[in-house]
């Protein structure tokens, strides 16, 4: 990730994208099926805090590896 040139590598619009999906979409998904298999309380909202954080740094190195848009993840790494 810190072998790119700039911060947003991919362009203002994806990486808006990948913000949206990122941070709203991924936890709704969530909490959705956390609640639709009987998740509730303090479990429910570590599991939507957790759909929200960071991915880990594997997924960037395989990307990198294979050269399979390796910028617009790093991207949303950095979101």
């Amino acid at each position: 990730m810190a072998l790119q040139p700039k911060i947003i590598a991919c362009g203002k619009s994806v990486a808006a994208f990948s913000m949206a999906v990122r941070f709203l979409t991924g936890p709704a998904v969530i909490a959705a099926t956390a609640i639709s298999v009987g998740v509730r309380g303090v479990l429910l909202r570590i599991a939507i805090v957790q759909a929200a954080l960071p991915q880990g740094i594997v997924p960037f190195v395989f990307a990198k590896e294979y050269n399979c848009h390796p910028d617009i993840l790093s991207t949303a790494f950095n979101t």
